[in-house]
C-alpha cells in the first residue's frame, strides 16, 4: 500500500472520532454562547428551532437538565450552517476581534463627528440610509457644547456613542 493509497483511505473514512467530538464540543460552546445574547439578537437566527431551544435553555436552572439542553442546541446547530450564527456571536462577544474592530470604528466615527468632519456623515448615511439625520446632528451639537463647557461626566458624549451603537444593532 502506497502512502497515497493510505491517505485516500483515511479521507474516505471521514473525520476521526476525536475530531467529531471536538466539532460537537465547538458546537456546544457556540450554543452556550447564544445563551448570553439578548432575545432581540437571537431573532436574527434563521432557524426557529434553535431560537426556541435557546429560550427554553435560559429558563432551565438545574445542572444536568441545562447540560442536556445545551447538548440539544449543539445537535440543532450541527444540522444548520453556522457561519452566520458564529459571526453574530462574535459581533456581540466583547472578547472577539470583530467586536473590538466594530467598537473602534464607532469611536472613530464619534471623534470625527465631534471634530466637524462632514465626510463621516456621508459614510454613516451611506451605511445606514434610514438614519435620523437630524437626531444625529443634534447629538453631535450637544456633545460639542458639552465639551466646550467642560461638563463632567460627559453624558451627551456617551449618548452619541450609544446612538451609533444602536445603529449597528439594527
Amino acid at each position: 500500500m502506497t502512502e497515497e493509497d493510505f491517505e485516500n483511505e483515511l479521507e474516505a473514512r471521514g473525520p476521526s472520532k476525536s475530531q467529531r467530538k471536538r466539532d460537537m464540543q465547538m458546537l456546544r460552546d457556540l450554543g452556550e454562547s447564544l445563551l448570553s445574547l439578548p432575545v432581540d439578537h437571537l431573532k436574527q437566527i434563521s432557524e426557529p428551532a434553535i431560537i426556541a431551544a435557546v429560550q427554553e435553555c435560559k429558563k432551565i436552572t438545574k445542572g444536568n437538565a441545562r447540560k442536556r439542553q445545551i447538548q440539544f442546541i449543539g445537535k440543532l446547530l450541527a444540522k444548520t450552517e453556522i457561519t452566520e450564527i458564529q459571526a453574530m456571536v462574535d459581533r456581540f462577544d466583547a472578547s472577539s476581534r470583530s467586536h473590538v474592530t466594530q467598537f473602534h470604528k464607532l469611536e472613530q466615527w464619534r471623534e470625527r463627528l465631534i471634530a466637524g468632519d462632514n465626510a463621516v456623515l456621508d459614510e454613516i448615511f451611506v451605511q445606514f440610509p434610514g438614519l435620523d439625520r437630524q437626531h444625529l446632528r443634534q447629538l453631535t451639537r450637544k456633545v460639542i457644547i458639552e465639551k466646550e463647557k467642560s461638563i463632567d461626566p460627559p453624558v451627551q458624549y456617551r449618548k452619541l456613542f450609544q446612538y451609533l451603537k444602536s445603529l449597528e444593532l439594527e
